[in-house]
């Protein structure tokens, strides 16, 4: 059962569902949205958020308006974008001195580093990590959806599988190497765009916990090891 706090707040206008799923002690909070096709309360969504806050981030997870109003298809970068804001602003508002990252699922997390490469050095979050970037369609990787990173200015953190049809291999470390030193990447060997291993009896829950753990390590290293704000 999904132990998180629920509430609602205006996103885009319209009212979004939000779960938080508080650390004891937080060294953090974060903003995860989903993926395209599944909301906030699927399985690897809980999973990402229990293991973020056992280790000491508290997370935020909220649905897109089209999740919210149940139509079939993502909304407009323009919409998903202000949610992104809203959503940030709901991470802010408990505790403005914490340090906050923002990231997400596929297509959530593609959001939030378009939203970071916009505002640049006025992006709030100290670091970006995606569960599964998706760098292109599948069966097309000559069209690649990287152009945005490069104006990024802190640091990513790319969880991938190594058999995902959104992201070829090669093309994802060939991607974090021009992005380099800011971008790390943590390959799931055997995982698909799911995190799912062919032989691995482990439900979505389950694998969210294992992502969600190698997300809260390099949060806590972003924390520890980044300069102390100006007084």
């Amino acid at each position: 059962m999904d132990a998180a706090d629920p509430f609602r707040f205006d996103a885009a206008g319209v009212s979004v569902s939000g779960l938080w799923t508080h650390a004891t002690r937080p060294v953090a909070a974060s903003a995860i949205a989903h993926g395209a096709g599944a909301g906030l309360s699927h399985p690897f969504m809980a999973g990402v958020a229990e293991a973020l806050a056992a280790g000491g981030i508290s997370v935020l997870r909220f649905n897109f308006p089209y999740m919210e109003t149940r139509r079939r298809f993502p909304d407009a970068a323009p919409v998903l974008l202000e949610a992104w804001k809203a959503a940030i602003q709901q991470v802010l508002r408990p505790d403005p001195a914490l340090p906050i990252v923002a990231g997400g699922k596929s297509l959530g997390g593609r959001m939030a580093s378009m939203l970071a490469a916009a505002q640049g050095q006025d992006f709030p979050a100290v670091a970006l990590v995606f569960f599964g970037y998706p760098l292109h369609a599948p069966g097309n990787a000559d069209r690649l959806r990287d152009s945005h990173l490069p104006q990024i200015r802190v640091p990513m953190l790319f969880i991938q599988g190594t058999r995902d049809s959104l992201a070829r291999l090669d093309l994802v470390e060939a991607l974090v190497a021009r992005l380099h030193p800011l971008a790390r990447l943590h390959l799931v060997t055997g995982g698909d765009h799911s995190f799912r291993v062919p032989g691995a009896k482990r439900s979505d829950r389950e694998t969210g916990h294992v992502v969600g753990r190698i997300a809260a390590d390099y949060i806590c290293d972003v924390v520890a090891t980044r300069p102390s704000p100006p007084r």
